[in-house]
């Protein structure tokens, strides 16, 4: 049987997808923290982004620790280039938006996604700063203070580029 590690925070999600994956024959493991994850052997690990005080990419060297072989998919409602390419660094398979299909993700894990043709077109530079404000908050575990901190800005325009990317 396939063994899946389900690290999410939200509990309602996690047991919807622990359904689906028993549903087609994958042995589901939910934990809610990094801090639970068991010390035992995954052949895939779905992990989401952001986590409640915890942030969802340190698990990644955690899993892997356990289980070298393991393909992971990095899930997150906030996604961007620079926490998708991130996340491919330190050994994740894949790396989906929320919301995802169970189809989307099982391919994902499995690797049968069809990757599209990159297209060369370049982002404004307001996406980019959009990107960039996205990552070191993310890192940041939302914590504005620190971020603007690390961003060199003062917390209100920090606070006011937010505004206007919402």
């Amino acid at each position: 049987m396939k063994t899946v590690l389900i690290l999410d925070d939200e509990l309602n999600l996690a047991k919807s997808l622990a359904s689906e994956f028993k549903d087609h024959g994958y042995e589901p493991t939910i934990v809610h923290s990094i801090k639970e994850i068991p010390a035992t052997e995954f052949q895939f690990a779905l992990v989401d982004l952001r986590l409640r005080g915890e942030f969802g990419l340190d698990a990644i060297q955690v899993i892997k620790t356990n289980s070298p072989l393991c393909k992971i998919v990095v899930l997150s409602g906030y996604g961007s280039i620079a926490t998708a390419v991130e996340a491919v660094k330190l050994g994740a398979t894949d790396y989906l938006t929320k919301p995802a299909s169970f189809d989307l993700i099982e391919a994902a894990l499995e690797g049968r996604l069809k990757k599209p043709e990159p297209d060369f077109k370049p982002q404004s530079l307001s996406q980019v700063e959009h990107e960039h404000i996205d990552f070191v908050l993310t890192k940041n575990q939302g914590n504005i203070t620190k971020t603007a901190k690390d961003l060199g800005l003062h917390r209100q325009s920090l606070q006011r580029k937010l505004k206007k990317y919402t």
